[in-house]
C-alpha cells in the first residue's frame, strides 16, 4: 500500500509540476515579439523605441533604441524572441553598443547569433558564406546588422567582410 500512495503522490508531483510549466508559457507569450519586448517587467536595458524585427523561423529579434546615462537613444540594444504554442515569449536581452561612429565594426552576440554596428555605407556585410540583415537606424551614420544561426565554431571569429552597394569591400 506504502508503493502504491508514494507512486501516486510522485504522478500527481509530475503532473503539477506540467501543469504549472504548461501555464507559465501561455501567460508570459504574446501575439507579437514586439508586444512581448514591451511586458518585459523591468528590462535590464529600458526599451525607448523600437526600430526593427527580424523574423526567422521560431525566432525573431527586435532591434530597439534604449539609453545609458542621460542621453535618451544613445544605446542599441536587441531583444531576442521564441515562439512557442501560445505566442512570442522572451529569451533574451542583449545591449549592442553606445551609437556613436567609433563603434562602427564592433560586434556583440550569444549563442547563435551576432550583431554589430556598420557605417551607412555598407550595403552588405559578410562572415564566412552568411550574409547579414541589415538594420537601417537614423543615428550617427550608423546601421546594425544581423547574423542568425551561427554556427558555434565560427562565434570567436571576428573576421567579417563589408561591402558597398557597388560590391566593393570596405575595410574596418
Amino acid at each position: 500500500m506504502k508503493k502504491i500512495t508514494g507512486f501516486v503522490v510522485v504522478v500527481i508531483t509530475l503532473v503539477s509540476v506540467l501543469v504549472y510549466l504548461e501555464n507559465s508559457k501561455k501567460s508570459n507569450s504574446y501575439s507579437t515579439p514586439e508586444v512581448a519586448l514591451n511586458n518585459v517587467e523591468n528590462p535590464k536595458l529600458e526599451i525607448l523605441e523600437i526600430i526593427d524585427t527580424k523574423f526567422y523561423e521560431k525566432v525573431a529579434y527586435v532591434f530597439y533604441y534604449s539609453k545609458v546615462g542621460e542621453t535618451p537613444k544613445s544605446y542599441l540594444a536587441v531583444g531576442v524572441m521564441n515562439k512557442n504554442t501560445y505566442g512570442w515569449r522572451l529569451d533574451d536581452i542583449t545591449g549592442i553598443g553606445s551609437i556613436d561612429k567609433n563603434n562602427i565594426g564592433m560586434t556583440s552576440g550569444k549563442e547563435k547569433y551576432i550583431v554589430g554596428f556598420a557605417s551607412k555605407k555598407v550595403e552588405r556585410v559578410m562572415f564566412g558564406n552568411q550574409i547579414a540583415k541589415m538594420v537601417t537606424m537614423d543615428k550617427e551614420n550608423l546601421n546594425a546588422f544581423l547574423f542568425h544561426d551561427v554556427e558555434l565554431n565560427l562565434m570567436t571569429q571576428t573576421d567579417m567582410n563589408y561591402f558597398d552597394k557597388e560590391g566593393f569591400e570596405l575595410q574596418y
